[in-house]
């Protein structure tokens, strides 16, 4: 923990695991680096992000997994 890791060593030295990420450098909504502050398994990404919420750390899922975030937007759904 702590060393500067690229999103593709994440994915590869921790798939299906959260990754909790600081100082990160991002290509548009893709994360390129970052500085890893932990590694978190599906059930222990929640109670560590509520512990942690003031610290500015990133929270991204190597792979894709049970949908779990915060929608941020304005979704406007219509039926036509």
């Amino acid at each position: 923990m702590g060393e500067r890791m690229t999103w593709e060593e994440m994915v590869s030295n921790y798939p299906d695991r959260w990754v909790v990420l600081k100082d990160t450098d991002k290509d548009g909504p893709d994360v390129l680096s970052g500085v890893l502050v932990a590694v978190k398994t599906d059930d222990e990404i929640i109670p560590f992000e509520n512990d942690n919420l003031t610290k500015g750390y990133e929270f991204w899922r190597t792979t894709e997994g049970d949908f779990y975030g915060i929608v941020d937007s304005d979704i406007r759904i219509s039926v036509n």
